[in-house]
């Protein structure tokens, strides 16, 4: 807000959309109220008691994990480990606050749905529901991992049963997620609440020419977004990219107070389906019912003559020459107006933090005989295995006959591994004769030649959380340094990625080489490539065998490639490479020099 008006000047008047339900009784809202104001009162009655515990008030995460910590009990959530207060309140990487239902998948950001769990059961988590988690191990919902975390929920007498349902939901699929989605984006509404109470006042708006000051703030509905979209024939695909979001601002920008009641009114009459039947079609334009259609415009007309086209221009356009000239046709823009037109650029935050998983969960074995070359040891299951796997067997003159079995039955199903070793078909390890005779093989080990990790208990573990890249450059090349969350207790690392290379291989770097600057996720970057137009984007990650850069398209528009990122980009032989900086406004500018600093 405040950039805006350092740019524009003082508002003349503030919309905000509400993710809510057009009307609510007031029995439920004084209701909403009384439980808020009993949370505070707990809220503030366990301050007090941490505080003669620990001597110092709590404040935002330290707080919570405190609460999560009381209310399961000292325990970790998924592994029923016993947890360490005291590394829980002053180690930020010991252990973590997860949503049971994954936020992405539910935004479910309530007390009901969040556990404190080790640091390591997180990450393993994923993007899984503690039921999807919990289940993988070994005997799925029989096994012991789930029933010991069921068990304990059901037993566990701090949880009310909105908690108990979140924590042991099963069946989450796409339709269950859609509906919890809906229902949790109108917990927002007292945000919403508080943020029109904050402008109104605390924001100095600009006087209107007509001198009237009310309805100045309006709170806009989300299901009201939605029906003027597509009354005024704006299509919304939040899957092609963010831009949707350009396009709801617009709308609620354009949203007058009259609309709102307007809506309200025919929402209680249940007129609503009515009025859509004269909805223009987004592709076609074509009106079914020119009746309903007609009462739309009156209640409800574009903000002013081309707007449908005019923002849709706006949004889509990435040619400035070809903006610029489709909105003088309009006749609405002056030349300075049509000078100060840019093309939408998406603004994103970096992603500048020092916290993360240091390794990998699997460790693999590393024997005596392989650890002078790098090399590991790591079990692959039988459901999982290649031909050319064979070849890289551990200890083949010991298990000869073993190998040699699952080379037939491998071969036999045409090397499909799904098939050879399906669990209607079990591999039984042979004899001494080569009979059949022994126990179930499930899994094999297999040698990988090297391996660039972490030494962890006399074994390796991969790098996990990559926290930024820092470019060299030497002799007209770029060469880049990964930095892992490890290298804060080591020392910031001096070898550069060398493609296809293990990492005792990597280019050592030394005063000849410059320093140009640290790469984070989510900074922006332009890359100049041979025979290319220059790429700007944000940097998604760097893969550390080839030293090649993932870069997120500023939209992330799934037309450029998967999710939105472009992948492989070559930076060693890149013409140019330049860190941007990006304001909240989308102005985009060079960054300033830089000198390389350490992990604090």
């Amino acid at each position: 807000v405040n950039a805006i008006i350092k740019k524009h000047g003082s508002l003349s008047a503030v919309h905000i959309e509400m993710a809510r339900d057009l009307s609510r009784p007031l029995d439920e809202r004084r209701e909403v109220k009384k439980l808020q104001e009993e949370f505070k009162d707990r809220n503030d009655k366990a301050r007090e008691s941490f505080e003669a515990d620990h001597g110092y008030r709590p404040k935002g995460i330290v707080f919570e994990k405190w609460m999560l910590y009381r209310e399961q009990h000292g325990k970790c959530a998924y592994s029923m480990e016993g947890l360490d207060i005291d590394r829980v309140l002053n180690d930020a990487n010991y252990a973590q606050i997860d949503h049971a239902l994954p936020y992405s998948r539910s935004y479910d950001d309530s007390k009901n749905n969040k556990v404190l769990v080790l640091t390591r059961e997180n990450q393993n988590k994923g993007n899984r529901t503690a039921y999807e988690y919990l289940t993988s191990f070994a005997g799925g919902e029989d096994g012991d991992r789930w029933r010991n975390y069921a068990a304990w929920v059901n037993s566990n007498k701090s949880y009310r049963m909105a908690k108990r349902n979140r924590l042991l939901r099963k069946n989450y699929g796409p339709d269950e997620a859609s509906g919890f989605k809906d229902r949790n984006l109108n917990d927002t509404r007292y945000i919403c609440k508080f943020f029109k109470n904050y402008v109104e006042e605390h924001l100095q708006l600009a006087p209107r020419a007509d001198g009237n000051a009310n309805k100045r703030c309006v709170v806009v509905n989300g299901q009201l977004t939605a029906f003027l979209r597509a009354r005024w024939g704006l299509s919304k695909v939040r899957s092609e990219s963010d831009r949707h979001h350009a396009l709801d601002a617009a709308v609620v920008a354009a949203c007058s107070h009259g609309m709102v009641k307007a809506l309200a009114d025919y929402a209680r009459n249940k007129e609503v389906a009515y009025l859509r039947e004269g909805f223009p079609d987004p592709e076609t334009g074509e009106i079914i019912n020119p009746e309903a259609h007609a009462r739309g415009v009156h209640h409800f007309p574009e903000p002013w003559a081309h707007f449908r086209h005019e923002l849709q221009v706006r949004l889509y356009s990435d040619d400035l020459q070809a903006l610029r000239e489709d909105l003088q046709r309009l006749g609405t823009y002056s030349e300075q107006d049509l000078l100060g037109v840019r093309t939408l650029f998406v603004s994103r935050a970096p992603q500048r933090r020092n916290d993360g998983a240091v390794h990998k969960e699997t460790i693999y074995a590393q024997p005596e005989a392989l650890r002078k070359q790098g090399g590991v040891v790591q079990k692959v299951p039988l459901t999982s295995l290649s031909l050319k796997d064979l070849d890289n067997l551990a200890d083949p003159h010991r298990n000869a006959k073993l190998y040699t079995a699952l080379r037939a039955r491998l071969e036999a199903h045409g090397g499909k591994a799904d098939k050879a070793f399906g669990p209607d078909q079990p591999f039984y390890k042979p004899d001494k004769n080569g009979n059949p005779t022994g126990p179930i093989v499930r899994t094999i080990k297999l040698v990988i030649d090297k391996l660039s990790g972490i030494p962890i208990r006399g074994g390796v573990a991969k790098n996990d959380t990559m926290l930024r890249v820092d470019v060299f450059t030497k002799a007209g090349k770029f060469h880049l340094v990964p930095v892992y969350v490890h290298h804060r207790v080591t020392g910031l690392p001096d070898r550069a990625i060398v493609a296809f290379k293990d990492e005792v291989e990597w280019t050592q770097v030394d005063d000849s080489f410059k320093f140009l600057f640290s790469i984070h996720p989510n900074d922006l970057i332009r890359i100049g490539l041979k025979a290319k137009e220059p790429m700007i984007g944000y940097f998604a990650s760097c893969h550390r065998g080839t030293g090649a850069f993932n870069v997120w398209s500023h939209d992330r528009n799934t037309s450029v490639g998967k999710s939105g990122s472009v992948e492989g980009i070559g930076i060693k032989t890149a013409l140019s490479l330049e860190k941007l900086n990006i304001d909240v406004l989308g102005n985009v500018y060079p960054a300033r020099p830089e000198q390389r600093h350490g992990l604090a």
